[in-house]
Protein backbone atom coordinates (compact mmCIF):
# COMPACT_ATOMS: atom_id res chain seq x y z
CA UNK A 1 0.00 0.00 0.00
CA UNK A 2 2.96 2.32 0.57
CA UNK A 3 3.78 2.10 -3.16
CA UNK A 4 0.21 3.10 -4.03
CA UNK A 5 0.33 6.16 -1.78
CA UNK A 6 3.71 7.13 -3.16
CA UNK A 7 2.46 6.76 -6.75
CA UNK A 8 -0.62 8.88 -6.04
CA UNK A 9 1.46 11.60 -4.36
CA UNK A 10 3.83 11.69 -7.34
CA UNK A 11 0.91 12.13 -9.76
CA UNK A 12 -0.76 14.80 -7.61
CA UNK A 13 2.49 16.71 -7.25
CA UNK A 14 3.12 16.55 -10.99
CA UNK A 15 -0.35 18.03 -11.57
CA UNK A 16 0.17 20.61 -8.82
CA UNK A 17 -3.01 19.31 -7.13
CA UNK A 18 -1.88 18.37 -3.60
CA UNK A 19 -3.12 21.55 -1.96
CA UNK A 20 -6.46 21.50 -3.79
CA UNK A 21 -7.07 17.82 -3.01
CA UNK A 22 -6.23 18.47 0.66
CA UNK A 23 -8.70 21.36 0.85
CA UNK A 24 -11.44 19.38 -0.91
CA UNK A 25 -10.92 16.40 1.38
CA UNK A 26 -11.12 18.64 4.45
CA UNK A 27 -14.60 19.79 3.41
CA UNK A 28 -16.01 16.25 3.36
CA UNK A 29 -18.34 15.52 6.28
CA UNK A 30 -19.19 11.82 6.15
CA UNK A 31 -17.29 8.59 5.60
CA UNK A 32 -19.39 7.77 2.56
CA UNK A 33 -18.47 11.15 1.01
CA UNK A 34 -14.80 10.38 1.66
CA UNK A 35 -15.18 7.01 -0.07
CA UNK A 36 -16.82 8.59 -3.14
CA UNK A 37 -14.14 11.28 -3.35
CA UNK A 38 -11.32 8.73 -3.01
CA UNK A 39 -12.82 6.49 -5.71
CA UNK A 40 -12.96 9.52 -8.02
CA UNK A 41 -9.36 10.36 -7.17
CA UNK A 42 -8.27 6.81 -7.97
CA UNK A 43 -10.16 6.94 -11.26
CA UNK A 44 -8.80 10.35 -12.28
CA UNK A 45 -5.20 9.41 -11.56
CA UNK A 46 -5.38 5.80 -12.77
CA UNK A 47 -4.81 4.13 -9.40
CA UNK A 48 -6.31 0.73 -10.20
CA UNK A 49 -6.00 -2.08 -7.61
CA UNK A 50 -4.39 -5.26 -8.89
CA UNK A 51 -6.26 -8.43 -8.02
CA UNK A 52 -4.05 -11.22 -6.71
CA UNK A 53 -5.07 -14.89 -6.71
CA UNK A 54 -3.82 -17.49 -4.25
CA UNK A 55 -4.78 -20.87 -5.65
CA UNK A 56 -3.95 -24.29 -4.26
CA UNK A 57 -0.70 -25.47 -5.79
CA UNK A 58 0.53 -29.06 -5.65
CA UNK A 59 4.11 -28.03 -6.50
CA UNK A 60 4.28 -25.54 -3.63
CA UNK A 61 2.67 -28.10 -1.32
CA UNK A 62 5.36 -30.61 -2.26
CA UNK A 63 8.14 -28.07 -1.72
CA UNK A 64 6.87 -27.28 1.77
CA UNK A 65 6.54 -30.96 2.59
CA UNK A 66 10.10 -31.60 1.39
CA UNK A 67 11.36 -28.84 3.70
CA UNK A 68 9.44 -30.40 6.59
CA UNK A 69 10.83 -33.88 5.80
CA UNK A 70 14.36 -32.49 5.86
CA UNK A 71 13.83 -31.00 9.33
CA UNK A 72 12.05 -34.05 10.73
CA UNK A 73 14.89 -36.45 9.85
CA UNK A 74 17.57 -34.06 11.16
CA UNK A 75 19.72 -34.97 14.15
CA UNK A 76 19.45 -34.28 16.96
CA UNK A 77 15.64 -34.14 16.78
CA UNK A 78 14.23 -31.77 19.41
CA UNK A 79 10.69 -30.66 20.12
CA UNK A 80 11.57 -27.34 18.49
CA UNK A 81 12.53 -29.19 15.28
CA UNK A 82 9.27 -31.12 15.48
CA UNK A 83 7.21 -27.93 15.80
CA UNK A 84 9.02 -26.37 12.85
CA UNK A 85 8.37 -29.50 10.77
CA UNK A 86 4.73 -29.62 11.90
CA UNK A 87 4.11 -26.01 10.84
CA UNK A 88 5.62 -26.69 7.41
CA UNK A 89 3.49 -29.83 6.99
CA UNK A 90 0.46 -27.75 7.93
CA UNK A 91 1.39 -25.15 5.32
CA UNK A 92 1.81 -27.98 2.83
CA UNK A 93 -1.71 -29.16 3.71
CA UNK A 94 -3.05 -25.63 3.22
CA UNK A 95 -1.51 -25.41 -0.25
CA UNK A 96 -2.45 -28.90 -1.45
CA UNK A 97 -5.40 -29.12 -3.89
CA UNK A 98 -8.55 -30.63 -2.38
CA UNK A 99 -8.82 -34.44 -2.52
CA UNK A 100 -5.32 -34.69 -3.98
CA UNK A 101 -2.56 -37.21 -3.43
CA UNK A 102 -0.38 -34.33 -2.18
CA UNK A 103 -2.92 -33.57 0.55
CA UNK A 104 -3.05 -37.22 1.60
CA UNK A 105 0.74 -37.53 1.87
CA UNK A 106 1.04 -34.29 3.84
CA UNK A 107 -1.60 -35.46 6.33
CA UNK A 108 0.23 -38.77 6.75
CA UNK A 109 3.59 -37.08 7.22
CA UNK A 110 2.17 -34.68 9.80
CA UNK A 111 0.73 -37.66 11.66
CA UNK A 112 4.31 -38.90 12.17
CA UNK A 113 5.30 -35.63 13.86
CA UNK A 114 2.17 -35.68 16.01
CA UNK A 115 2.96 -39.25 17.07
CA UNK A 116 6.49 -38.19 17.98
CA UNK A 117 5.04 -35.36 20.10
CA UNK A 118 2.68 -37.83 21.79
CA UNK A 119 -0.38 -36.11 20.29
CA UNK A 120 -1.95 -39.49 19.62
CA UNK A 121 -5.56 -38.46 19.02
CA UNK A 122 -4.46 -35.79 16.54
CA UNK A 123 -2.16 -38.25 14.81
CA UNK A 124 -5.03 -40.72 14.35
CA UNK A 125 -7.20 -37.95 12.86
CA UNK A 126 -4.50 -37.18 10.30
CA UNK A 127 -4.09 -40.85 9.47
CA UNK A 128 -7.83 -41.17 8.87
CA UNK A 129 -7.77 -38.04 6.69
CA UNK A 130 -4.91 -39.44 4.61
CA UNK A 131 -6.61 -42.80 4.13
CA UNK A 132 -9.86 -41.12 3.05
CA UNK A 133 -7.89 -39.52 0.18
CA UNK A 134 -5.88 -41.14 -2.66
CA UNK A 135 -3.01 -42.17 -0.37
CA UNK A 136 -0.50 -44.55 -2.04
CA UNK A 137 -1.33 -48.21 -1.39
CA UNK A 138 2.32 -49.14 -0.75
CA UNK A 139 2.41 -46.71 2.22
CA UNK A 140 -0.84 -47.68 3.91
CA UNK A 141 0.76 -50.42 6.02
CA UNK A 142 3.10 -47.84 7.55
CA UNK A 143 0.35 -45.43 8.64
CA UNK A 144 -1.86 -48.28 9.92
CA UNK A 145 1.06 -49.45 12.04
CA UNK A 146 1.36 -45.89 13.34
CA UNK A 147 -2.35 -45.90 14.20
CA UNK A 148 -1.85 -49.02 16.32
CA UNK A 149 1.06 -47.37 18.11
CA UNK A 150 -1.11 -44.29 18.75
CA UNK A 151 -3.86 -46.41 20.31
CA UNK A 152 -1.27 -48.05 22.58
CA UNK A 153 0.04 -44.61 23.50
CA UNK A 154 -3.47 -43.42 24.42
CA UNK A 155 -3.89 -46.40 26.74
CA UNK A 156 -0.65 -45.56 28.52
CA UNK A 157 -1.66 -41.91 28.87
CA UNK A 158 -4.83 -42.91 30.70
CA UNK A 159 -2.75 -44.30 33.54
CA UNK A 160 -0.16 -41.53 33.66
CA UNK A 161 -0.33 -38.41 35.82
CA UNK A 162 -1.89 -35.73 33.59
CA UNK A 163 -2.71 -33.15 36.29
CA UNK A 164 -2.39 -29.61 34.96
CA UNK A 165 -0.60 -27.77 37.75
CA UNK A 166 -1.26 -24.42 36.12
CA UNK A 167 -5.02 -24.57 36.73
CA UNK A 168 -6.93 -23.82 39.90
CA UNK A 169 -9.65 -26.25 41.05
CA UNK A 170 -13.04 -25.44 39.50
CA UNK A 171 -14.40 -24.09 42.78
CA UNK A 172 -11.57 -21.54 42.89
CA UNK A 173 -11.84 -20.42 39.25
CA UNK A 174 -11.86 -16.60 39.42
CA UNK A 175 -13.95 -15.80 36.34
CA UNK A 176 -17.50 -15.96 37.65
CA UNK A 177 -19.96 -13.08 37.89
CA UNK A 178 -22.07 -13.13 41.04
CA UNK A 179 -25.12 -11.22 39.75
CA UNK A 180 -25.51 -9.92 36.20
CA UNK A 181 -26.34 -6.37 35.20
CA UNK A 182 -29.89 -5.82 33.90
CA UNK A 183 -28.74 -3.05 31.52
CA UNK A 184 -25.43 -4.58 30.37
CA UNK A 185 -25.80 -8.37 29.99
CA UNK A 186 -22.05 -9.10 29.90
CA UNK A 187 -21.35 -7.24 33.15
CA UNK A 188 -21.87 -7.55 36.88
CA UNK A 189 -24.40 -5.45 38.77
CA UNK A 190 -21.35 -4.07 40.58
CA UNK A 191 -20.76 -1.60 37.74
CA UNK A 192 -22.73 1.17 36.06
CA UNK A 193 -22.36 3.07 32.77
CA UNK A 194 -22.12 6.85 33.12
CA UNK A 195 -21.52 9.85 30.82
CA UNK A 196 -19.80 13.18 31.41
CA UNK A 197 -18.20 15.80 29.19
CA UNK A 198 -14.80 15.18 30.77
CA UNK A 199 -14.78 11.38 30.60
CA UNK A 200 -17.31 10.62 27.85
CA UNK A 201 -18.98 7.28 28.41
CA UNK A 202 -17.23 5.57 31.28
CA UNK A 203 -17.77 2.78 33.79
CA UNK A 204 -18.00 3.26 37.57
CA UNK A 205 -18.51 1.01 40.57
CA UNK A 206 -22.21 0.81 41.49
CA UNK A 207 -21.20 -0.57 44.88
CA UNK A 208 -17.97 -1.44 46.66
CA UNK A 209 -16.10 -3.97 44.51
CA UNK A 210 -13.95 -6.57 46.21
CA UNK A 211 -10.43 -7.23 45.06
CA UNK A 212 -10.46 -10.33 42.84
CA UNK A 213 -14.09 -9.85 41.81
CA UNK A 214 -14.96 -10.53 38.16
CA UNK A 215 -16.96 -7.57 36.85
CA UNK A 216 -17.20 -8.28 33.10
CA UNK A 217 -17.30 -11.44 30.93
CA UNK A 218 -17.73 -10.21 27.37
CA UNK A 219 -17.83 -12.41 24.29
CA UNK A 220 -16.26 -10.65 21.31
CA UNK A 221 -18.55 -9.44 18.52
CA UNK A 222 -15.81 -10.38 16.07
CA UNK A 223 -12.32 -11.91 16.31
CA UNK A 224 -9.27 -12.29 14.12
CA UNK A 225 -6.48 -14.80 14.69
CA UNK A 226 -2.91 -13.49 14.63
CA UNK A 227 -1.09 -14.36 11.41
CA UNK A 228 1.68 -15.92 13.52
CA UNK A 229 -0.80 -18.46 14.92
CA UNK A 230 -2.37 -19.68 11.66
CA UNK A 231 -0.73 -23.11 11.76
CA UNK A 232 -1.16 -23.87 15.47
CA UNK A 233 -4.61 -22.39 16.19
CA UNK A 234 -8.11 -22.50 14.70
CA UNK A 235 -8.96 -19.44 12.61
CA UNK A 236 -12.56 -19.50 13.85
CA UNK A 237 -12.65 -20.51 17.53
CA UNK A 238 -9.01 -19.43 18.13
CA UNK A 239 -8.26 -22.56 20.17
CA UNK A 240 -4.91 -24.30 19.99
CA UNK A 241 -4.97 -27.06 17.37
CA UNK A 242 -2.02 -29.17 16.27
CA UNK A 243 -3.89 -30.91 13.44
CA UNK A 244 -5.65 -28.14 11.53
CA UNK A 245 -7.63 -28.69 8.35
CA UNK A 246 -7.55 -26.07 5.57
CA UNK A 247 -10.12 -23.92 3.89
CA UNK A 248 -11.09 -25.68 0.67
CA UNK A 249 -10.41 -22.57 -1.40
CA UNK A 250 -7.64 -20.40 0.10
CA UNK A 251 -4.29 -21.16 1.72
CA UNK A 252 -4.81 -18.71 4.60
CA UNK A 253 -7.50 -19.98 6.96
CA UNK A 254 -7.22 -23.26 8.88
CA UNK A 255 -9.59 -24.91 11.33
CA UNK A 256 -9.76 -27.38 14.20
CA UNK A 257 -12.86 -29.09 12.80
CA UNK A 258 -15.33 -29.32 9.95
CA UNK A 259 -17.84 -27.50 12.17
CA UNK A 260 -15.60 -24.43 12.64
CA UNK A 261 -14.79 -24.39 8.92
CA UNK A 262 -18.47 -24.48 7.93
CA UNK A 263 -19.52 -21.90 10.53
CA UNK A 264 -16.88 -19.37 9.53
CA UNK A 265 -17.68 -19.87 5.83
CA UNK A 266 -21.32 -19.01 6.49
CA UNK A 267 -20.52 -15.96 8.64
CA UNK A 268 -17.89 -14.21 6.50
CA UNK A 269 -15.12 -16.36 5.11
CA UNK A 270 -16.81 -17.10 1.77
CA UNK A 271 -16.28 -13.38 1.08
CA UNK A 272 -12.87 -13.01 2.74
CA UNK A 273 -11.55 -16.03 0.89
CA UNK A 274 -11.57 -14.20 -2.45
CA UNK A 275 -10.32 -10.89 -1.03
CA UNK A 276 -7.56 -11.86 1.41
CA UNK A 277 -5.01 -12.90 -1.25
CA UNK A 278 -5.03 -9.39 -2.75
CA UNK A 279 -4.91 -7.71 0.68
CA UNK A 280 -2.11 -9.89 1.99
CA UNK A 281 -0.13 -9.42 -1.22
CA UNK A 282 -0.23 -5.66 -0.52
CA UNK A 283 0.74 -6.09 3.15
CA UNK A 284 -2.57 -4.89 4.55
CA UNK A 285 -2.57 -4.97 8.34
CA UNK A 286 -4.64 -7.09 10.71
CA UNK A 287 -6.78 -4.05 11.50
CA UNK A 288 -7.74 -3.80 7.81
CA UNK A 289 -8.71 -7.48 7.77
CA UNK A 290 -10.79 -7.02 10.92
CA UNK A 291 -12.49 -3.93 9.43
CA UNK A 292 -13.59 -6.07 6.50
CA UNK A 293 -14.71 -8.97 8.69
CA UNK A 294 -16.86 -6.77 10.94
CA UNK A 295 -18.55 -5.16 7.92
CA UNK A 296 -19.35 -8.48 6.27
CA UNK A 297 -20.56 -9.90 9.58
CA UNK A 298 -22.84 -6.90 10.10
CA UNK A 299 -24.45 -7.24 6.66
CA UNK A 300 -24.92 -10.98 7.16
CA UNK A 301 -26.52 -10.31 10.53
CA UNK A 302 -28.89 -7.74 8.99
CA UNK A 303 -28.95 -6.14 5.51
CA UNK A 304 -27.51 -3.04 3.86
CA UNK A 305 -30.91 -1.31 3.89
CA UNK A 306 -31.42 -2.09 7.58
CA UNK A 307 -27.90 -0.91 8.39
CA UNK A 308 -28.58 2.42 6.68
CA UNK A 309 -31.44 3.02 9.11
CA UNK A 310 -29.41 1.76 12.05
CA UNK A 311 -26.52 4.10 11.27
CA UNK A 312 -28.89 7.09 11.18
CA UNK A 313 -30.47 6.02 14.49
CA UNK A 314 -27.14 5.55 16.28
CA UNK A 315 -25.56 8.77 15.00
CA UNK A 316 -28.74 10.73 15.70
CA UNK A 317 -29.27 9.37 19.21
CA UNK A 318 -29.73 12.27 21.63
CA UNK A 319 -28.56 10.57 24.84
CA UNK A 320 -24.77 9.99 24.71
CA UNK A 321 -24.90 7.49 27.58
CA UNK A 322 -27.31 5.08 25.88
CA UNK A 323 -25.95 5.50 22.36
CA UNK A 324 -25.80 2.05 20.77
CA UNK A 325 -28.34 0.52 23.15
CA UNK A 326 -30.86 -1.92 21.66
CA UNK A 327 -34.58 -1.14 21.57
CA UNK A 328 -35.09 -3.18 24.75
CA UNK A 329 -32.81 -0.79 26.67
CA UNK A 330 -29.70 -2.97 26.91
CA UNK A 331 -26.17 -2.73 25.53
CA UNK A 332 -25.70 -6.00 23.65
CA UNK A 333 -22.19 -7.22 22.81
CA UNK A 334 -23.43 -9.36 19.91
CA UNK A 335 -25.21 -6.51 18.12
CA UNK A 336 -23.51 -4.36 15.49
CA UNK A 337 -25.18 -1.15 16.72
CA UNK A 338 -23.07 -1.44 19.89
CA UNK A 339 -19.92 -1.23 17.76
CA UNK A 340 -21.42 1.58 15.67
CA UNK A 341 -21.64 3.69 18.82
CA UNK A 342 -17.90 3.55 19.56
CA UNK A 343 -15.69 6.60 19.00
CA UNK A 344 -13.81 7.02 15.72
CA UNK A 345 -11.88 10.21 16.65
CA UNK A 346 -12.49 11.47 13.11
CA UNK A 347 -12.34 15.10 14.21
CA UNK A 348 -8.91 14.54 15.76
CA UNK A 349 -7.40 12.87 12.70
CA UNK A 350 -5.21 14.66 10.19
CA UNK A 351 -6.10 14.85 6.49
CA UNK A 352 -3.21 12.50 5.67
CA UNK A 353 -4.48 9.97 8.24
CA UNK A 354 -8.03 10.04 6.85
CA UNK A 355 -6.79 9.93 3.27
CA UNK A 356 -4.69 6.85 3.99
CA UNK A 357 -7.59 5.09 5.69
CA UNK A 358 -9.91 6.07 2.83
CA UNK A 359 -7.49 4.58 0.30
CA UNK A 360 -7.22 1.38 2.33
CA UNK A 361 -11.01 1.16 2.51
CA UNK A 362 -11.43 1.80 -1.23
CA UNK A 363 -8.94 -0.91 -2.14
CA UNK A 364 -10.74 -3.40 0.12
CA UNK A 365 -14.04 -2.24 -1.38
CA UNK A 366 -12.76 -2.70 -4.94
CA UNK A 367 -11.62 -6.28 -4.29
CA UNK A 368 -14.88 -7.02 -2.49
CA UNK A 369 -17.10 -5.59 -5.24
CA UNK A 370 -15.26 -7.12 -8.19
CA UNK A 371 -14.24 -10.52 -6.77
CA UNK A 372 -17.21 -11.60 -4.59
CA UNK A 373 -21.00 -11.82 -4.53
CA UNK A 374 -21.26 -9.30 -1.69
CA UNK A 375 -23.43 -7.02 -3.83
CA UNK A 376 -25.36 -9.75 -5.65
CA UNK A 377 -22.82 -10.67 -8.33
CA UNK A 378 -19.24 -9.58 -8.98
CA UNK A 379 -19.38 -6.03 -10.35
CA UNK A 380 -17.53 -4.57 -13.30
CA UNK A 381 -14.03 -3.34 -12.43
CA UNK A 382 -14.90 0.26 -13.19
CA UNK A 383 -14.21 2.78 -10.43
CA UNK A 384 -16.76 5.29 -11.77
CA UNK A 385 -19.51 2.66 -11.77
CA UNK A 386 -18.58 1.59 -8.24
CA UNK A 387 -18.76 5.23 -7.14
CA UNK A 388 -22.31 5.52 -8.49
CA UNK A 389 -23.52 2.35 -6.73
CA UNK A 390 -25.17 3.43 -3.43
CA UNK A 391 -24.77 0.00 -1.80
CA UNK A 392 -21.08 -0.08 -2.64
CA UNK A 393 -20.34 3.41 -1.33
CA UNK A 394 -22.42 2.85 1.83
CA UNK A 395 -20.51 -0.35 2.55
CA UNK A 396 -17.27 1.54 1.87
CA UNK A 397 -18.34 4.12 4.43
CA UNK A 398 -18.74 1.34 7.01
CA UNK A 399 -15.26 0.06 6.17
CA UNK A 400 -13.80 3.53 6.67
CA UNK A 401 -15.70 3.92 9.95
CA UNK A 402 -14.17 0.64 11.14
CA UNK A 403 -10.70 1.74 9.99
CA UNK A 404 -11.03 4.67 12.41
CA UNK A 405 -12.88 2.87 15.18
CA UNK A 406 -10.65 -0.19 15.50
CA UNK A 407 -7.36 1.47 16.57
CA UNK A 408 -9.11 3.27 19.44
CA UNK A 409 -11.31 0.42 20.61
CA UNK A 410 -10.27 -3.11 19.72
CA UNK A 411 -8.42 -5.32 22.17
CA UNK A 412 -5.56 -7.75 21.81
CA UNK A 413 -6.50 -11.30 22.79
CA UNK A 414 -3.59 -12.72 24.76
CA UNK A 415 -2.20 -16.13 25.62
CA UNK A 416 0.44 -17.26 28.09
CA UNK A 417 3.55 -18.84 26.56
CA UNK A 418 6.01 -19.84 29.27
CA UNK A 419 6.67 -16.67 31.25
CA UNK A 420 5.49 -14.36 28.46
CA UNK A 421 2.04 -13.06 27.57
CA UNK A 422 1.80 -12.81 23.77
CA UNK A 423 -0.84 -11.98 21.18
CA UNK A 424 -3.25 -14.70 20.06
CA UNK A 425 -5.54 -12.45 18.05
CA UNK A 426 -7.71 -9.34 18.06
CA UNK A 427 -11.13 -8.86 19.70
CA UNK A 428 -13.90 -6.39 18.93
CA UNK A 429 -15.39 -5.91 22.42
CA UNK A 430 -18.10 -3.22 22.41
CA UNK A 431 -18.58 -2.80 26.16
CA UNK A 432 -14.98 -3.23 27.28
CA UNK A 433 -14.17 -0.42 24.83
CA UNK A 434 -16.13 2.01 27.01
CA UNK A 435 -13.69 1.68 29.92
CA UNK A 436 -11.19 4.52 30.18
CA UNK A 437 -7.42 4.20 30.54
CA UNK A 438 -5.08 4.59 33.48
CA UNK A 439 -1.35 3.88 33.59
CA UNK A 440 -2.12 2.17 36.92
CA UNK A 441 -5.41 0.36 36.19
CA UNK A 442 -7.65 -1.09 38.88
CA UNK A 443 -8.65 -4.10 36.76
CA UNK A 444 -6.82 -6.69 34.68
CA UNK A 445 -8.00 -8.48 31.53
CA UNK A 446 -7.73 -12.18 30.72
CA UNK A 447 -8.62 -13.80 27.39
CA UNK A 448 -10.43 -17.13 27.26
CA UNK A 449 -10.95 -18.29 23.66
CA UNK A 450 -13.41 -15.67 22.31
CA UNK A 451 -14.28 -14.15 25.67
CA UNK A 452 -12.60 -11.48 27.79
CA UNK A 453 -12.75 -11.47 31.59
CA UNK A 454 -12.15 -8.27 33.60
CA UNK A 455 -11.17 -8.67 37.24
CA UNK A 456 -10.63 -6.06 39.95
CA UNK A 457 -7.02 -6.02 41.18
CA UNK A 458 -7.58 -3.25 43.73
CA UNK A 459 -10.55 -2.67 46.05
CA UNK A 460 -12.84 -0.19 44.24
CA UNK A 461 -15.16 2.03 46.23
CA UNK A 462 -18.72 2.75 45.10
CA UNK A 463 -18.82 5.64 42.63
CA UNK A 464 -15.14 5.33 41.66
CA UNK A 465 -14.28 4.90 37.99
CA UNK A 466 -13.13 1.56 36.56
CA UNK A 467 -9.85 1.91 34.66
CA UNK A 468 -8.29 -0.45 32.14
CA UNK A 469 -4.81 -0.13 30.67
CA UNK A 470 -4.26 0.51 26.95
CA UNK A 471 -0.81 -1.06 26.86
CA UNK A 472 1.11 1.67 28.69
CA UNK A 473 1.92 0.74 32.30
CA UNK A 474 3.64 3.33 34.46
CA UNK A 475 6.11 0.80 35.94
CA UNK A 476 7.44 -0.19 32.50
CA UNK A 477 7.53 3.02 30.42
CA UNK A 478 8.51 6.63 31.17
CA UNK A 479 5.68 9.16 31.26
CA UNK A 480 6.75 10.92 28.04
CA UNK A 481 6.80 7.66 26.07
CA UNK A 482 3.43 6.56 27.45
CA UNK A 483 1.74 9.85 26.67
CA UNK A 484 3.20 10.00 23.15
CA UNK A 485 1.96 6.52 22.25
CA UNK A 486 -1.47 7.06 23.80
CA UNK A 487 -1.92 10.32 21.93
CA UNK A 488 -0.81 8.78 18.62
CA UNK A 489 -3.21 5.84 18.78
CA UNK A 490 -6.03 6.93 21.09
CA UNK A 491 -5.96 10.72 20.54
CA UNK A 492 -5.82 11.81 24.19
CA UNK A 493 -3.18 13.01 26.63
CA UNK A 494 -3.26 10.86 29.74
CA UNK A 495 -3.96 12.72 32.97
CA UNK A 496 -4.12 9.78 35.37
CA UNK A 497 -2.62 10.07 38.86
CA UNK A 498 0.58 8.28 37.87
CA UNK A 499 1.13 10.78 35.03
CA UNK A 500 0.28 13.82 37.15
CA UNK A 501 2.71 12.71 39.86
CA UNK A 502 5.17 11.11 37.39
CA UNK A 503 5.63 7.88 39.31
CA UNK A 504 9.02 6.13 38.89
CA UNK A 505 9.69 3.00 36.85
CA UNK A 506 9.71 -0.33 38.66
CA UNK A 507 13.48 -0.52 38.97
CA UNK A 508 13.57 2.90 40.64
CA UNK A 509 10.81 2.23 43.16
CA UNK A 510 11.55 2.19 46.84
CA UNK A 511 10.48 -0.49 49.28
CA UNK A 512 7.32 0.26 51.23
CA UNK A 513 9.31 -0.33 54.43
CA UNK A 514 11.08 2.96 53.78
CA UNK A 515 7.88 5.00 53.52
CA UNK A 516 6.11 3.21 56.39
CA UNK A 517 7.71 4.60 59.57
CA UNK A 518 5.61 2.81 62.19
CA UNK A 519 7.57 -0.27 63.33
CA UNK A 520 4.40 -2.16 64.20
CA UNK A 521 3.04 -1.61 60.72
CA UNK A 522 6.38 -2.64 59.24
CA UNK A 523 6.20 -5.95 61.10
CA UNK A 524 2.64 -6.50 59.91
CA UNK A 525 3.71 -5.95 56.29
CA UNK A 526 6.75 -8.22 56.58
CA UNK A 527 4.59 -10.98 58.08
CA UNK A 528 1.93 -10.59 55.36
CA UNK A 529 4.55 -10.83 52.59
CA UNK A 530 6.49 -13.75 54.03
CA UNK A 531 5.35 -16.17 51.28
CA UNK A 532 5.73 -13.85 48.29
CA UNK A 533 9.11 -15.20 47.13
CA UNK A 534 7.87 -18.78 47.41
CA UNK A 535 4.74 -17.94 45.40
CA UNK A 536 6.73 -16.13 42.71
CA UNK A 537 8.98 -19.20 42.32
CA UNK A 538 5.95 -21.51 42.14
CA UNK A 539 4.31 -19.33 39.51
CA UNK A 540 7.48 -19.29 37.41
CA UNK A 541 6.99 -23.06 37.19
CA UNK A 542 3.22 -22.66 36.53
CA UNK A 543 2.49 -24.53 39.76
CA UNK A 544 -0.87 -23.32 41.06
CA UNK A 545 -2.70 -26.56 41.82
CA UNK A 546 -0.29 -27.48 44.62
CA UNK A 547 -0.96 -24.11 46.26
CA UNK A 548 -4.76 -23.72 46.36
CA UNK A 549 -4.55 -20.84 48.86
CA UNK A 550 -2.07 -18.84 46.79
CA UNK A 551 -4.62 -16.56 45.12
CA UNK A 552 -6.38 -15.77 48.40
CA UNK A 553 -3.06 -15.03 50.09
CA UNK A 554 -1.88 -12.76 47.27
CA UNK A 555 -5.16 -10.84 47.17
CA UNK A 556 -4.90 -10.36 50.94
CA UNK A 557 -1.40 -8.96 50.44
CA UNK A 558 -2.68 -6.46 47.85
CA UNK A 559 -5.50 -5.37 50.13
CA UNK A 560 -3.17 -4.84 53.09
CA UNK A 561 -0.63 -2.89 51.03
CA UNK A 562 -3.43 -0.83 49.48
CA UNK A 563 -4.68 0.17 52.94
CA UNK A 564 -1.34 0.67 54.73
CA UNK A 565 1.25 1.76 52.17
CA UNK A 566 1.51 4.92 50.03
CA UNK A 567 1.88 4.21 46.33
CA UNK A 568 3.99 3.57 44.40
CA UNK A 569 6.02 0.84 46.07
CA UNK A 570 8.05 -2.12 44.77
CA UNK A 571 6.22 -4.71 46.86
CA UNK A 572 2.80 -3.82 45.45
CA UNK A 573 4.08 -4.25 41.91
CA UNK A 574 5.61 -7.62 42.75
CA UNK A 575 2.40 -8.92 44.33
CA UNK A 576 0.19 -7.58 41.52
CA UNK A 577 2.34 -9.27 38.89
CA UNK A 578 1.94 -12.55 40.77
CA UNK A 579 -1.84 -12.07 40.93
CA UNK A 580 -2.01 -11.31 37.21
CA UNK A 581 0.12 -14.39 36.47
CA UNK A 582 -2.40 -16.61 38.27
CA UNK A 583 -5.22 -15.09 36.25
CA UNK A 584 -3.25 -15.48 33.02
CA UNK A 585 -2.78 -19.17 33.81
CA UNK A 586 -6.57 -19.56 33.93
CA UNK A 587 -6.95 -17.96 30.51
CA UNK A 588 -5.50 -18.85 27.12
CA UNK A 589 -2.25 -20.79 27.36
CA UNK A 590 0.04 -22.24 24.72
CA UNK A 591 2.43 -25.01 25.60
CA UNK A 592 4.89 -26.57 23.18
CA UNK A 593 4.54 -30.35 23.41
CA UNK A 594 7.72 -32.15 24.45
CA UNK A 595 9.25 -35.29 22.98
Amino acid sequence: MEKVILALNVKLRAADMIQQVTLEFQRLCTDEERIKYTLSLMSDYDIIPEVHYDLKNDKKSEELRTQANRIFVSSPLTHYNCIDALKLYTQSIANAPCSSKQLAISYANRSAVLYKLRKYEESIKDIDRALALPYPDNLKFKVNTRRTACLEGLQKQKYSDNIDKSKLPDELCPFKIKTYNSEIPCASDAISLRYSKDYGRHVVAARDIEIGETIILEKAYSTLLSSKKLHTHCSHCLKVCWANIPCNSCTYAMYCSEECRAEEWEKYHDVECAVYPSLLNMDFLKMDLLALRIAVQAVRQSSIDALRKELVEVDGHNDPRTKGFSENGTFESDQYRSLLSLVTNTEKRSVSDLTRRSLDSCFILYFLATCTNMFGTPLENNLSLLRSNPDVTFFGGLLLRHEQMIPSNCHTAMELVGLDVVERGVFALPFCSLINHSCNPNITRVSQNKEEALIAIYPIKSGKQIFDNYGQLYALSPKADRQKKLEEQYKFICDCLTCREDWPLYYNMKSCLISVKNSCNQMTIVKALRKIDYYVDALSECNVADNPHMLFDLLAMVKLLYEMVPMPCAEMNMVLEAVKRIYDLQGNTFELPLL
